[in-house]
């Protein structure tokens, strides 16, 4: 879905950040675990402009957009 989307909005594929190969699917948690996991420098480096985007069951979805400057993500840590 979210690189069928990104199709469609004519965005770069570098631009758009999985997390799915690496951790499956974890439901509410997906996209802060991506920005953390897949941008967390670049978001602590710079002021970045998001939009995000999570689909659920039932045809279920949320959009936000966000701005942020040089915010401190943590490292994911795995047991």
């Amino acid at each position: 879905m979210v690189n069928k989307i990104a199709k469609k909005l004519k965005v770069d594929s570098a631009k758009v950040p999985i997390s799915l190969s690496e951790y499956g699917n974890t439901t509410s948690a997906t996209i802060p675990l991506t920005i953390v996991s897949q941008c967390g420098k670049e978001y602590g480096e710079k002021r970045l402009s998001t939009l995000a985007c999570g689909f659920g069951t039932g045809l279920s979805w949320g959009t936000v957009y966000f701005e942020t400057e040089k915010i401190k993500c943590p490292e994911v840590i795995i047991f």
